[in-house]
């Protein structure tokens, strides 16, 4: 790019897809930012690329009127001073349409406070012809103030408009942005790298935060005076000693109560024991056939053979007794023989009334998620690049997403730190992950992937239990 600002290689892009859209596509472009995104940053940018049209780039103050606007607008675009910033911008254009030779593009920073009436004229004017092309008209505007304004239009005027989003800057971007601010400022951080870095990646992604974080990490610490500590030190002590007294008086005016000991009669007593006895039998037999359930037992032809002959079970909770008659597993008060099936003693045993068909089963099958970091995982990082569809704090807002896609094989869930991150797919190349986004907007309407370096996630942990 020719243009003499500092922009980061994504903030490139972005104003080259601006220049490009404002060419063929026809309509009024709105680059929407929150603050400190750099919309003044790359609104000048533009301007600056612009060797081939009439520009005119107008920072709106608050509670400009209008003919202010107009006449900042004309004076760029016009060499004659005869002009009248009251009437409306497309009247004096068509009055002078045949006199210019270039085509024009007009670009307004902080548009949100624009008047009304000036909104108006901007999105007639994109339909004007001028030196063989459409008026080409970019406006940079908050991003809160989208959707009011959209609310506003009808149906036919919001299909003028284009909005353009101003993505995040990624981690290694507000990286190099920081080191690169640091080493022209010649100043010194008074916060450890690493503490940098954290700081970095929980901000939202805007050069204004970076830029912030610098002027706090170059800025010495103020050091406490010594009158200050003593100060402190001082009604420190005297808190506490309040807080003694307070409690001592509590303490000793603390009223006396008499112990009253309940007890039951030995009848009462005796029956509770007894009831007790008998549910823990009920529960230890209960639970014995549980585990024996899941067990296929052995055949008389491979009984000394299998792995899963009687003899050889090993179960919490079993006691094995060996006796002439053989060996016997005892389960509570139930014997289950070596040569008996595991039906007949199931058969046999006494089915306590306690153990009802609403006990809640006691074998389940747990499978905790098995985490790896991306670091440790060289088939992922040879593959380059992967798209990221979503970052939650609940993992089971994910859920949704995936069911849309369908395609669980590309799916990764990844999570850093407190948050959940739904990646999906492996590609070599970022015009390879940019046409698969555009197929997931197309087919699943999924709002705009964000492709991303398999290394640059390598503090991720990638959750294996659904490969």
């Amino acid at each position: 790019m020719t243009s003499a600002l500092l922009l980061l290689p994504t903030q490139e892009e972005l104003v080259e897809r601006l220049q490009h859209t404002a060419s063929y596509s026809g309509q009024l472009l709105l680059l929407c930012g929150q603050k400190g995104s750099g919309k003044s940053t790359l609104s000048a940018a533009l301007a600056s690329e612009l060797d081939d049209y009439n520009s005119a780039l107008v920072l709106c103050p608050q509670h400009a009127a209008s003919a202010e606007i107009r006449r900042k607008i004309l004076v760029q675009l016009i060499s004659s001073p005869i002009f009248d910033d009251e009437i409306p911008l497309m009247d004096t254009i068509m009055r002078i349409q045949s006199t210019l030779t270039k085509p024009l593009h007009i670009i307004i920073d902080d548009a949100h406070l624009l008047p009304k009436t000036l909104w108006a004229e901007c999105i007639l004017l994109s339909k004007i012809q001028c030196g063989g092309s459409n008026v080409s008209v970019t406006m940079a505007m908050d991003s809160s103030y989208l959707s009011k304004l959209m609310a506003e239009l009808s149906n036919d005027m919001r299909q003028l408009l284009l909005p353009i989003t101003i993505e995040p800057l990624p981690i290694a971007e507000r990286d190099g942005l920081y080191q690169s601010l640091l080493m022209r400022s010649g100043s010194t951080s008074f916060i450890a790298r690493d503490i940098i870095h954290r700081q970095l990646e929980n901000q939202a992604g805007t050069p204004f935060e970076v830029v912030e974080l610098l002027k706090l990490a170059i800025t010495e610490p103020k050091q406490n005076s010594p009158a200050w500590g003593m100060k402190i030190k001082l009604a420190s002590l005297l808190m506490l000693v309040a807080v003694l007294v307070i409690m001592g008086y509590f303490v000793k005016n603390e009223p006396r109560f008499n112990r009253v000991e309940l007890t039951l009669p030995q009848k009462q007593l005796t029956a509770l024991q007894q009831q007790q006895r008998d549910s823990a039998e009920s529960f230890i037999v209960f639970y014995g056939k549980t585990l024996i359930s899941s067990i296929k037992p052995a055949t008389k032809n491979n009984q000394t053979h299998s792995p899963f002959a009687i003899q050889s079970i090993k179960l919490p909770g079993i006691e094995k007794v060996s006796h002439s008659r053989g060996t016997e597993l005892v389960i509570g008060s139930t014997a289950l023989n070596n040569n008996e099936s595991i039906a007949d003693a199931e058969s046999s045993a006494a089915e306590p009334k306690a153990a009802s068909s609403d006990m809640p089963s006691i074998v389940k099958d747990v499978r905790k998620p098995v985490l790896t970091k991306i670091n440790d995982n060289n088939d992922l990082l040879n593959k380059g690049y992967t798209l990221q569809l979503a970052s939650v704090i609940d993992k089971k807002s994910l859920e949704s997403i995936i069911t849309k896609i369908g395609n669980k094989e590309s799916v990764y869930i990844a999570k850093h730190k407190q948050r959940y991150v739904l990646l999906f797919g492996q590609y070599f190349s970022p015009q390879e992950a940019q046409q698969q986004a555009k197929r997931l907007q197309a087919e699943h309407g999924i709002s705009a992937p964000w492709v991303r370096k398999w290394t640059d996630l390598s503090e991720y942990r990638i959750e294996l239990e659904s490969r």
